[in-house]
C-alpha cells in the first residue's frame, strides 16, 4: 500500500501542478469536473439523500471492483506463451500504479487545485474541512484495493492467485463497507 500511497500523492502533485501552471487547460479540466462530478450530483439531489448516497457510493466502488476484478481476468486468461512472474508483476503492478496516479489526478488534484482557482483559499478549505472524515475513510478503502493486484504479484502460478483473490475477498466487503459508510457521511454532512 505504501507504493500505491506515493503513486497516489505523485497523481495529485501532478493534477494539482497542472491546473495551476497551465492555465490554457483549467477550462477543459473545469468543464470535464463539472460533467462528471458536480452535474450527475445535480440531478441526483433532486431524488433524495438516499439517490445520492448511492451515487457516491458506486462512483467510488469502480477503482475498488476493477482491482479485485483485474487480477481474475489475468490469472484466467490463457496466455500464449504463459505469462512469466516478471510480466505479471508487470501488468498487476503496473494496474495498481496506473490507478493510483489516475485516482489522485483527478480524484485529489485537480478537484482542490479548481477549488483553490475557482474559490480561493476560503473554497479550498471549506472543502477540505468538509471532508475530515469521510475523506480519509474513502482514500484509505480505496488504496487498500488499488494496492491489491501488486500484492497479488507474489504469486507464483494461477491457483495460488486465484485462491489468494478468494481469501481477499474479506478485503473487498470491507472496503465496500467503508466506501459506503463514507458516502453517508459525505451525504449527511453535505457535499
Amino acid at each position: 500500500m505504501t507504493l500505491a500511497f506515493a503513486i497516489f500523492l505523485l497523481g495529485s502533485l501532478a493534477g494539482s501542478i497542472l491546473v495551476i501552471t497551465v492555465t490554457p487547460v483549467r477550462g477543459p479540466l473545469i468543464l470535464f469536473l463539472q460533467a462528471r462530478m458536480i452535474s450527475p450530483i445535480k440531478v441526483v439531489s433532486h431524488f433524495g439523500n438516499a439517490a445520492l448516497t448511492l451515487l457516491v457510493f458506486l462512483n467510488n466502488t469502480v477503482p475498488a471492483l476493477l482491482s479485485f476484478l483485474y487480477p481474475i481476468i489475468i490469472a484466467n486468461v490463457n496466455w500464449t506463451p504463459p505469462l512469466t512472474r516478471r510480466k505479471k508483476r508487470i501488468l498487476l503492478g503496473g494496474f495498481t500504479g496506473f490507478c493510483a496516479f489516475l485516482v489522485g489526478f483527478f480524484g485529489f488534484g485537480i478537484a482542490l487545485a479548481i477549488g483553490w482557482v475557482v474559490g480561493g483559499s476560503s473554497l479550498l478549505s471549506s472543502l477540505l474541512a468538509s471532508a475530515t472524515v469521510h475523506g480519509p475513510l474513502e482514500m484509505l478503502c480505496v488504496l487498500l484495493c488499488i494496492s491489491e493486484p501488486l500484492r497479488l504479484a507474489e504469486q507464483h502460478d494461477r491457483i495460488e492467485l486465484m485462491t489468494h483473490v478468494r481469501r481477499d475477498l474479506k478485503l473487498l466487503v470491507f472496503c465496500l463497507f467503508g466506501l459506503l459508510l463514507s458516502a453517508v457521511i459525505e451525504v449527511l454532512v453535505g457535499l
